[in-house]
């Protein structure tokens, strides 16, 4: 088992749309068998599919898992469910891309398992909990700040009844343990966009700020991860920093990997780079042997 994974989140293509060449380029000079992008491309479909068909030719295989922005709803879809299991797969096998999470991928002998993942506020910083309550999670509002997904996230239970984020992160970590059980010891990467490690949060001890970070993602992907006994990477998104952890699971050591684009601001007004100097940072390989 030889196998180059380029991996790199949160394009954000609207914010920037020369991204997508600027990656195509980057990728192909880092000549890997594999591409992971790891959610945040897009909120309209229609960018999303056009971003990952140009994307896909950096590769010669592209894998895909969703972002919290990609299951925006707009005018185009019913529900944010609906997205995550019809539509977003559907736009990627147009593109040539395989989506991942709903069923493990394989690629050179690994198996590739993912979710979008979501959030149920366990990764939030403790220290603050007499500042932020459990309630103000739960409304995704504190003072002047308000977390977007609370009004553009829709997932409808079978019943139709609306679940809450809890409710969707359960649903998400069952479907990454069940595909993890199903490729049981061999080789594995598992994709998520969100955080499944507190380690991979980036904290500043203080409000507002630290409110994010009850939206980070959830220990139990990590403790999914943890008792996976073929887990050799894990890649993920949504945090804007890029972050390096090592772990202990059932099958050994592991790393976990996140190396996002994020937003001009970001890159751009705040540390005086350009775009494409952020692309070389940001879009990285990794060698499984």
């Amino acid at each position: 088992m030889r196998v180059r994974i380029g991996l790199t989140s949160d394009l954000h293509v609207e914010h920037h749309p020369e991204v997508v060449p600027l990656i195509v380029e980057r990728v192909r000079a880092l000549g890997v068998d594999v591409l992971i992008v790891a959610g945040d491309v897009s909120s309209s479909l229609p960018t999303l599919e056009a971003a990952l068909t140009a994307l896909r030719a950096s590769a010669p295989r592209m894998l895909f898992v969703a972002g919290n922005h990609d299951l925006w709803m707009l005018k185009d879809t019913p529900s944010s469910r609906a997205r995550y299991e019809a539509e977003i797969p559907a736009l990627c096998a147009r593109a040539g891309v395989d989506a991942i999470g709903q069923a493990p991928v394989e690629v050179g002998g690994v198996q590739f398992c993912g979710v979008t993942g979501w959030y149920d506020y366990s990764l939030r910083n403790r220290e603050l909990d007499g500042t932020f309550t459990l309630a103000d999670y739960q409304k995704g509002a504190w003072g002047r700040l308000r977390w977007n997904d609370k009004a553009r996230v829709s997932w409808p239970a079978d019943d139709g009844t609306e679940l809450d984020d809890v409710a969707i992160c359960d649903g998400q970590v069952a479907l990454l343990e069940r595909q993890l059980a199903e490729v049981g010891a061999r080789p594995t990467v598992v994709v998520t966009h969100h955080l499944p490690f507190v380690q991979l949060a980036t904290s500043r001890g203080e409000p507002p700020w630290d409110f994010i970070n009850g939206f980070m993602g959830s220990e139990r992907l990590g403790q999914a991860m943890r008792r996976a006994a073929g887990l050799k990477l894990g890649v993920c998104g949504h945090t804007h920093f890029r972050k390096r952890g090592e772990f202990e699971g059932a099958g050994g050591p592991f790393t976990v990997e996140t190396s996002p684009i994020g937003y001009p601001r970001e890159y751009a007004r705040m540390l005086g780079l350009t775009l494409a100097a952020r692309v070389a940072d940001r879009v990285t390989a990794i060698e499984l042997v």
